[in-house]
């Protein structure tokens, strides 16, 4: 590829050394970038283009947006890569088998093999017989007769003692040995589904989690192991519980070991549906995406109720087996003899009955019927469905019904219930073949133990994959190179080594401490922190009201006398506790806790698990401490028992043999976010406390661990600091893998930093500050609908339990409440909050949303801190907060809605402030810091790279020289920023939103320093105090900082906009427009940046699955399967199309048709699968291509997203070898962007407002319309498109709705945006994203390449139109 040789332009002059700061939003797909002055002006530099073309400079505003693929999580990709490295380790398990039998095989048959390796290929394909097994149709049908299916061999072969035909017994051993079945019980019994063990293992685990005691040795045998319905099983369980009901949650854990579908949406407190169903394909699917969203305990309820589930289903496999070596087989041979009389019996049926379709339900696989279900296009689960409901109503197919039920209706061999089977079946299974066949053959003898590895040998989780030092996705240690067979893995592996490396991959980082490991979520130190942390914001409340924080004292006893001997800590619990230890003090009600569920949400639940093997003695004894996180490290870290078994022989003279039994079988999921050495490893310079131990006991200050890591008072946040210092020898890349947080953030981050040090590069020194505003990790779920649906279920539940009359009735659609207006109405019951006034629900908009603590104060929209009422005139008098005449009248009702929990704890301390003096001074204060300053961690971390890298000079105190200034502000700021002054921001029309906001952070950021000089500490990262409080926030400025919002200054008096020294810091008149000028510029710095592509669509390297021959129509379009090479698409499918790596520009020769040589240029595509061939010899490949005569000066390689310009001004990114998509980017004046705005938010809380905005300013809609048509004859070239949006607004624009016209429009910007086409709706016409293609690259062949760097401002220029022909 071309390497950008661009010099900075040296112009000396007017930039010289004049301050600047740059700002930066940073997004997991973005980089918004920006320079401004101190008098808020954008610089422009006039830059050097490098290249062939006659442009040689261009200016620049210091001004882009770099735009990348967002960081993956890999799950894919790593799904993928399960799937194939299970389907080789299949195969390689049939070639370790076909490796000892080989000698024997050739010397009866030395092509069986072969024929074997050939039988899926058409006859005419292979190279020896066409019949896959003897060779013979002789024998072929032979075999068929005897053995109708695989499993009739293997019984035959486990039976007889016989001497059987050697091909028969590898084919019987190969089918166990490719299908071995699961590995998740330790010990099986062949004989024995162990349904009593299971059931009462199943009812342990869920006493343990759930701190129940239900019998766990009840006779469930009888019920569990009969065929019966699923429906009965659980009946009758339920009846060994008295007064158990099917909603309670242990009868639904039943019902769901028994196969039943179970939503367990409100036990599991979701905001979402969720319904499992262990029989389902997806069960697996279903619990991955439950984690993180329950609690890991009731993980092990799952997993034991599908054991049992398991042992059920085996218990069905292994009845009725008496008399034979082979249960499993005998089964199968069962249930395929029951198949074929359940398909007599049912063809019976239907040539009885016409009214059934005999053809549409045996020959139709495109229906869900029996030849779709035998055709594997219809699971099980949708056969028995579409038969039940076919049959439904026919009293004569009950019998159909019946079977359905029992799920015992025409069953197949090979059903998803076979994974169910453990390996111990199928290998009790090839033991008895061996057995029988070892005297006839005697390597079978000699090979036992390597066949019986073959099936048993797994790799241990904590070796991972066997890569030999070149996968980035490994970390075993070798102890050679040969290729690991089941039988030498303790001679090629280091296995210690190894578990090492794993344990250091595993463990996650602190997230203040970056170098220390975190503590397992399960350490009783972890839990006991967590716990502590919680207690700091509990609350309790008297008779008269009044309420105070816990103190030292009750702390230590809650924690003693509740949290060591309850599992969970509930409020009831709580409230019993104050009731019985301070009976005096009258305290009628806690506040603190969840408000979902009244109970804590820390637990000391592992000391509750480990109390039930070890001694409480041994668990309350300091000394032992390290000794249990160390066992509870190496529970959570190891699944293999017999390296947990290894590790606990440590302690084998502290804990009996069944002691160490019992810890073996316990096991932990789940790692916290801190480390030890933060909860108690650190200590405060002044008091020599821990932060452990300030939770424990911190006075009347009762902090949080938040508040104890940023007060400046204690020594805590420097310490951080201090311990986590960066490496500056490390490269970028380096610096932000060390940061703990996802790849998706990970990844901007890493591309922010690269910018500025561009930007540092151009300008030639360093900046004044740098202002950065980190974009928090898109929502996977449609947020506003799970909320609309979450308020509704609020609102059902509180109203039910409201002691008052209910004066409304909820709305028939969950997304109504999405409207904050209407949803307030619902949680006031339909009254005015400071009145008592009832609200009429039509003239909603007309009402106010007032806040409680006003907005001078803070800007806090939460619902927590609006109300609505038909007057902000009904607060009272009282400036700040509801006065106390209204808080006296309207008390009794608002304690009503408390009650119901329409009103949080929070909302109503807020409207009770008057009650306790109103707003005080430090309640101001905090207001203000929760404005001010970012918490986010990860957002630290990128402060402290950039502090660091640019202010590495330390002073005689060694103390960093602080010349450059990080600031770290939270986004609210410019968005109230962007409100203040109706700075308009609509993501849909271009990309240079990223850099406005980068731009207006430095605004802002450099006018809060202006104006609050003294308050750098707060915002700027590693500034800390010097000096108490006190002094800092002295007379006008701390006054005015206690009073006002912190931007309020902005629209105050002259006096109220200069800074400490009087100097004007803002001026109305000057500085907004000139802000408004940089949000409306047309040139702005956007830069896609171009990818190589590693993994197409499907994560692979193709961009589909494979297509099926028969929908196969242009062969030469698609490409041969791997393991098929060589033979044709049009038998074998193939897939649609390669994963393009990235294309290279070629001139050379090729021949024409007419035979002669001629000079030609074409884009050709690098496939990701012949890269690699590519690179190591680019001539051959080319020559391989039919290219002559290559001139290789000239070989351009073009990653995904190069950018073309054509003569036109037309710009075009290259998406393939064979694709183009839109680069050019469309601009409005304020006033259109002022028009989308509105019809973006139509429908939000506010609509009235919108509604009635472009309603006004309707006809601005068909202005609108003329610029895009306008830049789509310029830019996009789509003529039947053009003419039918036009035809389209010339017949609908006069009868169509506001709302209409607004979501209408807003979709049209798709159509010039930026990037891929995609389908839009344009006043109910729909443009399909067919037509919006541009489907060939020719016309790049004659365009203007452009190479740009990571801030587009070095640009390097080539025009293709000066090489070769095209």
């Amino acid at each position: 590829m071309i390497k950008l040789f661009c010099k900075l332009l040296n112009l000396g002059g007017y930039f010289m050394n004049k301050p600047y700061s740059i700002g930066l939003d940073i997004g997991t797909n973005s980089v918004g970038w920006a320079v401004i002055t101190d008098d808020y002006k954008v610089p422009s530099k006039k830059m050097k283009v490098e290249g062939n073309t006659d442009k040689k400079y261009i200016k620049k505003n210091l001004l882009g947006s770099f735009l990348f693929e967002g960081g993956e999580t890999a799950k894919e990709t790593r799904t993928k890569r399960g799937q194939r490295r299970r389907y080789t380790r299949r195969r390689n398990r049939l070639l370790y088998l076909q490796e000892i039998f080989k000698s024997e095989m050739d010397k009866v048959d030395s092509n069986f093999f072969m024929r074997l390796e050939e039988s899926f290929l058409w006859p005419e394909d292979k190279q020896g017989s066409k019949h896959p097994i003897f060779g013979t149709v002789k024998e072929e049908v032979e075999y068929h007769e005897a053995f109708p299916t695989i499993y009739h061999l293997r019984k035959e072969l486990t039976d007889s003692d016989a001497k059987a035909d050697i091909r028969l017994v590898y084919l019987a051993l190969a089918h166990i040995i490719k299908y071995r079945g699961h590995f998740l019980f330790e010990k099986v019994d062949p004989k024995n589904a162990n349904l009593k063990g299971n059931f009462s293992k199943f009812v342990e685990v869920y006493n343990e989690v759930f701190d129940d005691d239900k019998d766990c040795s009840v006779e469930v045998e009888s019920i569990l192991g009969v065929k019966t319905t699923k429906s009965k099983k659980i009946e009758d369980i339920l009846k060994l519980y008295p007064g158990l009901k099917k909603a309670d949650l242990f009868a639904k854990f039943i019902s769901l070991a028994v196969g039943t579908s179970v939503s367990f949406q409100k036990e599991f407190e979701l905001e979402n549906e969720c319904k499992l169903q262990i029989p389902k394909e997806s069960f697996e699917e279903d619990l991955d995406g439950l984690q993180g969203q329950i609690p890991d305990e009731f993980f092990e309820v799952l997993f034991a109720a599908k054991a049992l589930y398991d042992s059920i289903l085996l218990s069905s496999i292994l009845t009725d087996i008496s008399g034979t070596n082979a249960p499993l087989s005998s089964s199968m041979i069962r249930r395929f003899k029951e198949h074929k009389e359940d398909l007599e019996q049912l063809k019976r049926f239907f040539k009885s009955h016409s009214n059934y379709d005999y053809n549409s339900f045996f020959n139709d696989n495109t229906k869900p019927y029996y030849a779709g279900y035998i055709d594997e296009k219809t699971s099980q689960v949708e056969f028995y469905k579409a038969v039940k409901k076919l049959f439904e109503k026919d009293h004569d197919a009950n019998w159909i019904i019946d079977k359905i039920d029992r799920e015992d209706f025409l069953r197949k061999q090979r059903t998803f219930d076979n994974g169910a089977i453990p390996h111990q079946i199928h290998l009790a299974e090839l033991k008895a073949i061996i057995e029988k066949q070892k005297k006839y053959y005697p390597f079978l003898e000699k090979e036992a133990d390597r066949i019986e590895s073959i099936l048993t040998f797994r790799i241990p989780y904590y070796v991972g994959p066997l890569s030999n030092g070149h996968s980035k996705f490994g970390w075993v240690v070798r102890k050679g190179n040969e290729a690991i067979k089941p039988w030498n893995l303790e001679e090629q592996i280091d296995k210690g080594e190894t578990a090492e490396r794993f344990i250091t991959r595993m463990t996650n980082r602190c997230t203040y401490l970056p170098s220390e490991n975190v503590l397992p979520k399960h350490s009783l130190l972890y839990e006991k922190f967590m716990v502590f942390n919680e207690l700091t914001k509990i609350r309790y409340v008297l008779e008269n009201n009044k309420h105070f924080a816990v103190d030292t004292e009750m702390k230590m006893k809650i924690f003693e006398m509740l949290f060591k001997k309850n599992r969970k800590v509930t409020e009831k619990q709580l409230l019993a506790f104050f009731d019985k230890e301070y009976p005096d003090f009258h305290i009628t009600k806690v506040m603190g806790l969840d408000r979902k569920k009244p109970e804590f949400n820390s637990s000391y639940a592992t000391y509750h698990d480990l109390k039930k093997i070890v001694s409480q003695e041994y668990l309350d004894n300091p000394e032992n401490a390290d000794a249990i996180e160390d066992i509870i490290h190496t529970l959570t870290l190891f699944e293999d028992r017999e390296i947990i078994r290894e590790k606990l022989s440590v302690y084998k003279d502290y804990f009996t043999r069944e002691q160490l039994k019992k810890l073996e079988r316990r096991h932990y999921t789940g790692w916290g976010k801190l480390s030890k050495k933060l909860i108690c490893g650190i200590r405060d310079k002044q008091t020599h406390k821990t932060i452990m131990e300030f939770l424990e006991d911190d006075g009347y200050s009762n902090r949080n661990l938040m508040q104890l890591v940023t007060a400046d008072e204690l020594s805590f946040a420097k310490e951080i600091k201090d311990a986590s210092s960066i490496d500056t020898t490390l490269s970028l890349r380096e610096l932000v893998q060390e940061i703990p947080g996802s790849p998706a953030i990970k990844k901007g981050i890493h591309q922010s930093l690269k910018i500025v040090e561009e930007i540092r590069r151009i300008m030639g020194y360093d900046p004044e500050n740098i202002v950065i505003e980190m974009a928090r990790e898109a929502q996977t779920t449609a947020e506003g609908e799970r909320r609309s649906r979450e308020r509704m279920k609020n609102l059902e539940k509180a109203l039910g339990e409201f002691e008052g009359k209910v004066n409304v009735s909820l709305p028939k659609e969950n997304k109504l409440l999405s409207n904050n207006r209407l949803y307030l109405y619902y949680l006031q019951n339909g009254k005015d909050i400071y009145s008592g006034a009832d609200l009429d629900i039509n003239l909603l908009s007309t009402y106010d949303i007032d806040h409680i603590i006003p907005q001078s104060f803070i800007k806090d929209d939460s619902l927590d801190n609006i109300v609505l009422t038909t007057s902000e005139d009904n607060r009272g008098k009282l400036d700040n907060v509801p006065s106390p005449e209204v808080v006296r009248k309207m008390k009794g009702y608002w304690q009503q809605l408390l009650k119901a929990k329409l009103i949080s704890d929070r909302k109503y301390n807020n409207l009770t402030k008057a009650e306790r003096g109103g707003l005080k001074e430090e309640d101001k204060k905090a207001f203000i810091r929760r404005q001010l300053v970012e918490t986010r961690q990860i957002t630290k971390h990128v402060a402290r790279i950039l502090d660091e890298r640019f202010n590495n000079e330390k002073n005689e105190n060694g103390e960093p020289i602080r010349k450059v200034r990080v600031i770290t502000l939270k986004s609210k700021l410019v968005s109230d920023f962007r409100k203040k002054f109706e700075l308009y921001k609509v993501r849909e029309i271009n990309d240079f939103h990223h850099a406005h906001d980068a731009y207006l952070n430095a605004v802002v950021g450099s006018l809060l320093l202006k104006k609050y000089p003294k308050l750098e500490s707060e915002f700027v990262y590693g500034a800390f105090k010097k000096g108490t409080t006190r002094q800092i926030y002295e007379k006008a400025t701390r006054r005015y900082l206690f009073y006002s919002n912190i931007l309020n200054f902005l629209n105050g008096p002259l006096e109220d906009r200069v800074n400490e020294d009087g100097e004007l810091i803002w001026d109305n008149n000057k500085d907004l427009p000139n802000i408004k000028k940089w949000l409306y510029v047309p040139q702005v710095n956007v830069v896609k940046k171009t990818e190589v592509q590693t993994v197409g669509q499907n994560g692979g390297l193709f961009d589909n699955n494979i297509v099926p021959r028969t929908k196969i129509k242009n062969p030469e379009k698609y490409v041969e399967i791997k393991k098929n090479k060589g033979l044709g698409v049009t038998k074998y499918g193939g897939y649609s199309g390669e994963t393009i790596a990235y294309s290279v520009f070629v001139v050379g020769k090729r021949k024409a048709k007419n035979g002669k040589m001629k000079t030609v240029k074409e884009i050709v595509g690098i496939t990701v699968r012949s890269q690699e061939h590519y690179e190591k010899n680019k001539s051959k490949y080319l020559l391989s291509m039919g290219f002559e005569e290559i001139n290789h000066s000239l070989l351009f390689e073009f990653p995904k997203y190069t950018l073309f310009r054509m003569t036109d001004g037309r710009m075009r990114m290259l998406a393939s070898s064979t694709e183009l998509q839109k680069a050019n980017m469309i601009y409005f004046e304020e006033k259109f962007v002022k028009l989308l705005y509105h019809a973006k938010n139509i429908s939000d809380e506010n609509s009235k407002i919108h509604e009635d905005y472009l309603s006004e300013h309707r006809n601005e809609f068909l202005s609108l319309f003329k610029i895009i048509i306008e830049f789509s004859k310029k830019y996009i070239i789509k003529d039947k498109v053009e003419q039918k949006l036009v035809d389209t607004v010339e017949k609908e624009f006069e009868t169509a709705s506001i709302h209409q016209l607004s979501e209408s429009f807003v979709n049209l910007l798709e159509y010039v945006n930026r990037g891929p086409a995609s389908q839009f709706d344009f006043l109910g016409v729909v443009i399909n994203r067919e037509n919006l293609r541009y489907q060939t690259v020719t016309e790049c062949l004659n365009a203007i390449v452009c190479f740009e760097s990571i801030t587009g401002l070095y640009e390097t220029r080539i025009d293709l139109s000066k090489y070769g022909e095209s």
